[in-house]
């Protein structure tokens, strides 16, 4: 591995983690009232779509990447005003510079710049996914996003997925913000929102700078990997974060739910009443 994957691979696995560490706990409150379990399914329809819907017809691809283009800017800009945590008038102003960044510089300053705005849109459709699906449905969508992830690159569905997918961004020439991308690695569009989903659920929680610190070294893990197996499932690592921190939680409410016991005292007789002087 050279010297140049080996720092994408932190940077990526380190933009993974922001994601879980920057969301504030009330982010798009809003959307609670939409709350149904029939969000769950947009976790794993996300993979199903992203990679049946390119191979069956090849122009859906292009229309992914344009929708992408579009969309993750304005995404961006939502995730800047109303999800991270910080001082607005900074916030803006980052956001600001990220814009210029991507519409104007090239080389690696540009690529960042590409790659920041993409996570930002990522964490705008996760903290509203944490909105919208109910919590004890979340685990249930975010495994079966994972199951769908690794049965798809196993059977090589995924692979050519993302193969179509690539031709088509290069045949946009604009901006196209459907990875976070340095050199020759990159995390995908739904990855990146998984890792979103995480920091909204964990938002405002004492876990929230755990599991990002947790994510950044599986991420970092999973991707030294690379060169020896090609592609790798990227949801894996945000799904063992998920369960071990869910894991966690439930043990420390079920502990919390226990009645203490008491201590035990000492039974002392009571003394008897004096009898009254005559």
């Amino acid at each position: 591995m050279s010297l140049s994957s080996f720092l994408a691979i932190i940077v990526l696995a380190t933009i993974e983690g922001g994601l879980v560490a920057l969301p504030r706990a009330d982010a798009l409150a809003q959307l609670h009232r939409l709350r149904s379990p029939a969000w769950a399914a947009l976790l794993p329809g996300s993979i199903l779509i992203g990679t049946f819907g390119p191979l069956a017809a090849p122009s859906m691809a292009r229309a992914l990447v344009v929708l992408a283009a579009v969309a993750t800017p304005a995404l961006a800009a939502v995730a800047i005003l109303a999800v991270v945590r910080g001082p607005k008038p900074a916030l803006i102003a980052a956001g600001l510079g990220l814009a210029l960044g991507a519409a104007r510089v090239t080389g690696w300053l540009g690529e960042t710049s590409d790659s920041l705005v993409t996570a930002l849109g990522c964490l705008a459709l996760g903290a509203g996914l944490v909105r919208l699906i109910p919590a004890k449905w979340m685990l249930v969508g975010v495994v079966c996003m994972c199951a769908a992830d690794v049965v798809l690159l196993m059977s090589g569905a995924g692979e050519t997925a993302s193969q179509v997918m690539a031709g088509a961004t290069a045949s946009v020439h604009l901006p196209t913000f459907d990875q976070a991308a340095f050199g020759p690695i990159a995390t995908d569009y739904p990855d990146l929102v998984l890792a979103g989903v995480l920091g909204g659920f964990l938002a405002g929680h004492r876990y929230q700078g755990r599991a990002a610190m947790l994510l950044i070294a599986l991420a970092t893990g999973s991707g030294m990997l690379l060169p020896l197996v090609g592609w790798l499932p990227a949801t894996v690592p945000v799904t063992a974060a998920f369960i071990i921190f869910c894991l966690e939680h439930r043990s420390r409410r079920a502990d919390s739910a226990r009645p203490a016991a008491r201590p035990a005292v000492a039974a002392r007789s009571a003394p008897a009443p004096r009898e009254a002087a005559a």
